[in-house]
C-alpha cells in the first residue's frame, strides 16, 4: 500500500517495447538498476510500468539495442497537476478542504466511556465539560494523567480509570468498586489538597432512621436505631486523639467514608391533565437525508413535509476517516411518519394505569440509584380537568453528603473510628 502511493506522488508511466533485442534492453535495465514492473508480453510488444526518473534514462539503452517504447498511459499527481493545471478554483478547494481537515485534527470530537455502571454517562460528560475536556476541547489542553486523578477523587465509587486520546477520539475507561456503587450518591469533595488541614463530615440529606453503618474512615455519631433528621452529621472527619490518661488532646481530620443505610420516606406527587393527545399513524413514511454540523442541519435538496401533521425521528453517523480520526459531521437519515392528533379524555381505569406507569418510571429510577423500596402507598384523584397522584413511599438508601468539619464531635459521638452493624 505504501509503496503504491509513493508511486503515485512521484508518477509512472505505462509503455509498450518493441524491436530487435528487448531481452538484452531488460538485462540493461536490471544492470542500471532502473525498475520496471508489471511485465507482460502481447505478441512482439512488451508492455510494462516504468517512474518518469527512469523512463528519462532510457534514451542509450534504447540506441544500444535497438528497440523503441511508446507510452501509453500517464499517472500519478504530476500528470494529475500538468492535466488540470489552469484549474486554480480546484487546486484551492483541494488545499482548503486539507487546511480544514488539519484545522479540525487538534481537537476532540468524539469520546468513548467504558465500563461505567453507577456513575452515569451523563454525569462524567458535565464533568468533562467543567474541565474543558468535552467535545470541541483543544487537543493541547487535555491533560490525560490529570484527567484520571481528578476522576477518582470526583467520583467516590470509581477505583480505576483510564484516560487515553487517539487522534480525535478520547476514551475513558473506569472500573468501580461493587460494594460502593450499590450505595450512595454523594460525590466527594473537590478540595482533596486541604482535607488532612479541613476535614469533611457526611451529613443526612433525608430525615429517617439508621437502619446499618459501617465506617471505614472517621468518627462514627450515630448508631443503628438512631432517628436523625436532614443536615444531622453521621460520620465526623475529626479523629479524636487522648493521651495516656484517656485526656482529648487535639482531633486528627480525614474525609469520612461510610456506608449508611437510612429508612427514610419519599413524598411522591404527579399529575396530569385529564384531556390528552392521541396520535394514529397512517403508516404513510418519507425519508430525507442530510449533514448536520453542531446544531446547524443541511439537506439537499431541500423538500417540504407532504404531511400536515406528522412525527420525526432522526438516525446519525458521525462521519470519520479512520478508526480514531472523527470529524464534527454526521450524515442523518430524517425520517416523518404522517399521523393525525385526536383530543381524548381519560377514564377513571385509564388515568390509573397512567398514573402506575408514571410511578413505576419513578420507582425504576429510584431502583437504579440502589435504592430498595419497602412500602408504596399512593392514591389517585380527579380535581377538576385533572388527576392528581399522591403518597409517600418508604426506602432504605445510602445517601449522604460531604460537609465541612465541623471543629468538634457531637456529644452523641462514640470513640473509635470504625463500627460495623451492617450485619
Amino acid at each position: 500500500m505504501l509503496l503504491s502511493l509513493i508511486k503515485y506522488f512521484c508518477g509512472y508511466v505505462e509503455v509498450s517495447l518493441w524491436g530487435y533485442a528487448p531481452e538484452r534492453f531488460l538485462n540493461l535495465c536490471s544492470s542500471h538498476n532502473i525498475l520496471i514492473w508489471d511485465l507482460s508480453q502481447h505478441g512482439d510488444a512488451c508492455f510494462f510500468k516504468i517512474s518518469v526518473r527512469g523512463f528519462k534514462s532510457l534514451k542509450p539503452l534504447l540506441r544500444k539495442t535497438g528497440t523503441h517504447v511508446r507510452i501509453q498511459k500517464r499517472n500519478g499527481m504530476p500528470f494529475f497537476f500538468y492535466r488540470y493545471r489552469k484549474r486554480k478554483i480546484l487546486f484551492a478547494s483541494i488545499f482548503l478542504c486539507m487546511a480544514i481537515l488539519f484545522a479540525l485534527s487538534r481537537f476532540i470530537w468524539k469520546i468513548n466511556i467504558n465500563g461505567n455502571d453507577s456513575v452515569t454517562d451523563d454525569s462524567i460528560m458535565q464533568f468533562l465539560e467543567e474541565k474543558n475536556s468535552s467535545y470541541g476541547a483543544h487537543i493541547s489542553a487535555i491533560d490525560c494523567t490529570k484527567l484520571e486523578e481528578e476522576l477518582r477523587s470526583c467520583f467516590r465509587s470509581i477505583i480505576w480509570t483510564s484516560v487515553k486520546r487517539e487522534g480525535t477520539t478520547l476514551t475513558i475507561d473506569v472500573q468501580e468498586n461493587l460494594s460502593a456503587s450499590t450505595g450512595g450518591n454523594a460525590a466527594a469533595p473537590k478540595e482533596f489538597k486541604d482535607q488532612e488541614k479541613k476535614g469533611y463530615d457526611l451529613r443526612a440529606l433525608h430525615s429517617g432512621t439508621i437502619e446499618s453503618i459501617y465506617v471505614r474512615k472517621g468518627t462514627p455519631c450515630v448508631q443503628k436505631g438512631d432517628k436523625v433528621k436532614k443536615g444531622d452529621t453521621l460520620v465526623s472527619g475529626a479523629l479524636p486523639i487522648y493521651d495516656d490518661s484517656d485526656t482529648l488532646i487535639d482531633y486528627q481530620y480525614c474525609t469520612a467514608d461510610a456506608d449508611i443505610k437510612l429508612k427514610t420516606k419519599y413524598a411522591y406527587k404527579d399529575s396530569f391533565a385529564a384531556e390528552h393527545e392521541v396520535k394514529t399513524y397512517s403508516g404513510q413514511v418519507e425519508n430525507r437525508y442530510g449533514i448536520s454540523f453542531g446544531d446547524s442541519y443541511f439537506q439537499a435538496p431541500w423538500k417540504k413535509v407532504p404531511f400536515y401533521q406528522y412525527t420525526r425521528m432522526d438516525s446519525r453517523i458521525q462521519l470519520r476517516l479512520a478508526d480514531s480520526f472523527y470529524l464534527p459531521f454526521y450524515f442523518v437519515k430524517r425520517e416523518y411518519e404522517e399521523c393525525a392528533m385526536e383530543r381524548q379524555t381519560y377514564s377513571f381505569s385509564e388515568a390509573k394505569a397512567h398514573a402506575k406507569e408514571n410511578l413505576l418510571e419513578f420507582l425504576e429510577k429510584l431502583t437504579q440509584k440502589g435504592v430498595l423500596i419497602l412500602e408504596k402507598n399512593v392514591m389517585i384523584k380527579k380535581e377538576k380537568n385533572k388527576y392528581t397522584v399522591s403518597g409517600k413511599i418508604v426506602v432504605i438508601e445510602n445517601t449522604f453528603r460531604y460537609a465541612p468539619n465541623a471543629n468538634k464531635l457531637p456529644e452523641a459521638g462514640h470513640e473509635g473510628n470504625a463500627v460495623d452493624e451492617s450485619e
